[in-house]
């Protein structure tokens, strides 16, 4: 068959001239499909990489930590932080108090070298407290569930020792400091300190700055007997003296710090006598130095004893005799709110 035009339909082959053959069609066509299948897989491997070693998305972690401390928000600080670090548990900074703290100020977070193999970033950060430039170094983690937190950093652990007494703290918080921890946890600031104790006070500006420098806060250093100490010390003297005083034997009456003496050779027999104390004026202490806890008595008071037995030919006599108190230590322990007071008579 020719077409009017003298050319065969037909090429060499006997394939119809013009057409492609339909199976190189759909290989090419699948081929292709195939080409972006792939091409896509791999665009999204790259994606994810590019996110989970995103170096921004650390420093913006960082970054807001800074914020949050330089606002005083101890809450959304906590929540960029970490503590797997900390090399020993300790006592935990109230909210409240971090909140009346003096913040840092200008703070400037420098670059933030990233260690994506093994988890880690740091950076340094400048800022501002009190009139004084400080630096620190931020140290970060990568968690088990790929986030990044903070694990040192305008955070620090302060040595303290609250047992001294005067129920230390810091201005904000409900409790004063914890006897009974080595240290406490606290941002950077500047912190004023409070007595939570009524007969104690602080010492003349009594704040203290909590920066990459700080390194321990002592109650010692910080508080001192109020106006009224002195009278409770004396008051629970008084009372000390009062419930000695209550006593009817001799030993017992010694014991507890009246000197008190043995029965005379009127009566018959010493256990069979019975004695009766009451106190006319109480002992008063003194303090060994401004800042002790530790006293002594000073004026012994003054007690009038009524010694009853019986004499020798079984009549009842009666022999009244004035006593003092003997010498004794004074120890003065300072509670959360009050004052405990121990005598020691020697």
């Amino acid at each position: 068959m020719t077409h009017p035009d003298g050319t065969s339909p037909y090429d060499a082959n006997g394939q119809t001239a013009g057409r492609r053959p339909q199976r190189q069609t759909w290989i090419w066509g699948m081929t292709g499909a195939l080409a972006v299948v792939v091409l896509g897989a791999a665009g999204a491997v790259v994606a994810v990489d590019a996110q989970s070693n995103n170096s921004a998305a650390v420093r913006a972690v960082a970054a807001e930590y800074v914020e949050a401390v330089a606002a005083g928000d101890a809450n959304g600080a906590e929540r960029l932080s970490s503590d797997t670090e900390s090399p020993r548990p300790n006592a935990a900074l109230d909210p409240a108090a971090f909140a009346s703290a003096e913040h840092i100020s200008d703070s400037e977070l420098g670059r933030i070298r990233v260690d994506f193999e093994a988890g880690r970033a740091s950076g340094q950060v400048s800022y501002e407290l009190g009139g004084s430039s400080y630096s620190d170094q931020l140290e970060l983690r990568r968690t088990a569930d790929d986030e990044w937190r903070v694990t040192s950093g305008l955070k620090y652990e302060v040595a303290i020792d609250a047992s001294g007494g005067g129920a230390l703290g810091l201005r904000g918080a409900d409790d004063p400091l914890p006897s009974d921890a080595p240290s406490i946890t606290v941002y950077a600031g500047e912190y004023a300190l409070i007595s939570h104790n009524p007969f104690f006070e602080t010492t003349d500006d009594a704040r203290v700055a909590v920066t990459s420098n700080a390194d321990s806060l002592f109650a010692s250093e910080w508080i001192v007997p109020g106006a009224d100490y002195a009278a409770e010390v004396r008051r629970q003297v008084g009372i000390a003296y009062e419930e000695c005083a209550e006593q009817t034997d001799v030993w017992e009456l010694q014991s507890c710090g009246i000197a008190a003496a043995e029965p005379s050779a009127k009566f018959s027999s010493s256990p069979a006598v019975d004695v009766s104390v009451e106190m006319t004026e109480a002992p008063t202490v003194s303090a060994r130095d401004e800042l002790s806890t530790w006293m002594e008595i000073e004026d012994r008071g003054s007690f009038r004893a009524t010694y009853t037995g019986r004499d020798a030919s079984g009549d009842e006599i009666t022999e009244k005799i004035d006593l003092q108190a003997s010498s004794a230590d004074v120890e003065v322990t300072p509670t959360a709110d009050g004052l405990d007071v121990a005598i020691y008579p020697y």
